[in-house]
């Protein structure tokens, strides 16, 4: 089990402005790109970016099946497409912290829609750079052999995989560790936090699908890669 808390993000300086605009269908006023630079350190000053993962062995694929050898299971005609060829998976969540839902949820009650809607896109995009910092981790812990290489990484509730496996990812690796549960509907709270899974193994076996949004017909979603 690896775990890392208080990670030191490198944050982009118009963190939230990129998300923010296409949100906004292309422009945005004056006004919100004031009320952006504001927030945004606010944002920055609750950040707590922790991750938790480990890696089990795949025992075998079979149809829409993955079974590992800790008899566990994901079932999924995508996720087991993804994990085809690979010898090993590395399933993780992490999360931005408490500390994000709450002031995000005080800006809400407070009536402020647009600063809640601007202080949502900042959060997410720190979201998309802690997944980029993490997934380096991840797969600089996992590629020791010469040769090998790893699947995009695919998360339940992403297309054709059920948000309801997230009990079993939840099943493997121990969430509280890092301040993150399950609610009734399979959502993690803090309501900033991602699970997944990383694929491993021999670089002309494994799944060559470049990200997770390749597998999904929704050409004009707002979070497409």
């Amino acid at each position: 089990m690896n775990i890392i808390k208080n990670a030191r993000l490198d944050i982009p300086d118009d963190i939230g402005l990129e998300f923010l605009t296409k949100l906004m269908g292309g422009k945005l006023v004056p006004r919100m790109v004031e009320i952006l630079e504001d927030k945004r350190k606010v944002c920055e000053d609750a950040l707590q970016p922790s991750i938790i993962f480990d890696t089990f062995d795949i025992k075998s694929i079979d149809g829409d099946s993955v079974y590992f050898k800790s008899g566990h299971i994901f079932n999924g005609p995508n996720i087991s497409k993804i994990l085809k060829g690979s010898e090993t998976a590395s399933i993780l969540i992490y999360t931005l912290g408490s500390k994000i839902d709450d002031i995000i949820k005080k800006e809400q009650d407070s009536g402020d829609t647009l600063g809640t809607i601007i202080m949502d896109a900042i959060t997410t995009s720190m979201l998309g750079v802690a997944g980029i910092y993490f997934s380096k981790v991840i797969k600089d812990s996992n590629i020791i052999q010469k040769g090998y290489g790893a699947t995009c990484k695919y998360a339940p509730g992403q297309y054709k995989w059920s948000i309801e496996e997230q009990k079993e990812i939840f099943n493997m690796i121990d969430s509280s560790k890092i301040g993150v549960r399950l609610n009734d509907s399979f959502l993690m709270v803090p309501f900033k936090s991602v699970s997944g899974v990383y694929g491993f193994g021999p670089e002309d076996k494994i799944n060559k699908t470049r990200v997770a949004c390749d597998l999904c017909p929704r050409e004009n979603c707002i979070g497409r890669k």
